[in-house]
C-alpha cells in the first residue's frame, strides 16, 4: 500500500472531518454564511485545503512520514480553527500543513 495520498483523498477526508459531528456541521456553516466579502464555501475550502496538503505532500517526497496521520492532524487543525469561528486563508492552510507534518515526524 502507497503512504502517499491522492488529491481526490484528501478533499474527501478533509470534507469527512469537518462534517462527520452535526453540531459542528450546523456552525460551520453558519460561519460560512456570515463571511459576507466571500462566495467561498465549505467545499471551496476543503479543496483549497486539499490542495495545500497535496502540494506540500509533492515537494516534500519524504517516504518516512506518515501522510495518514499528518492528514489526520490537518483536518482537525482546520476543524478547530473553524470552530474558533475563524476561516482560515491559505496562509493558515499552509501553516497548519507544516505543523502537521512535523507533528509526525
Amino acid at each position: 500500500m502507497s503512504n502517499s495520498l491522492y488529491y481526490g483523498e484528501i478533499v474527501a477526508k478533509i470534507s469527512y472531518h469537518l462534517y462527520q459531528n452535526p453540531d459542528h456541521k450546523a456552525n460551520i456553516s453558519h460561519l460560512m454564511s456570515k463571511e459576507s466579502d466571500t462566495e467561498d464555501s465549505i467545499w471551496t475550502l476543503c479543496a483549497d485545503a486539499a490542495r495545500v496538503f497535496d502540494a506540500i505532500e509533492d515537494l516534500s517526497d519524504e517516504h518516512f512520514i506518515d501522510w495518514h496521520a499528518a492528514l489526520d492532524h490537518f483536518a482537525d487543525e482546520i476543524l478547530n480553527h473553524l470552530l474558533l469561528e475563524k476561516v482560515p486563508h491559505i496562509i493558515d492552510l499552509v501553516s497548519m500543513a507544516c505543523r502537521s507534518i512535523e507533528n509526525t515526524m
